[in-house]
């Protein structure tokens, strides 16, 4: 697995990916990792709900710092 920064490197096309967000918890500063689903006309994140039928949710305004194009499957 490779991750891929961002904004330096924009995914080619719309889909979900996994990607690390850098976010504020009162005094800290955290980063976690999140599937987000990305809109490449828009290039923009949004929050995703895997288990939603209607999935794309509002816009994520946190600092994505990078993605991974192809994290594999755990069978």
């Amino acid at each position: 697995m490779d991750w891929i920064s961002y904004p330096a490197n924009r995914p080619n096309g719309s889909g979900t990916y996994h990607v690390s967000i850098n976010k504020f918890f009162g005094d800290k500063d955290v980063t976690f990792h999140y599937v987000a689903y990305y809109n490449a006309e828009t290039n923009r994140w949004h929050k995703n709900d895997g288990f939603d039928d209607d999935s794309v949710k509002e816009v994520i305004t946190e600092r994505i710092v990078g993605w991974v194009d192809n994290l594999g499957i755990l069978i």
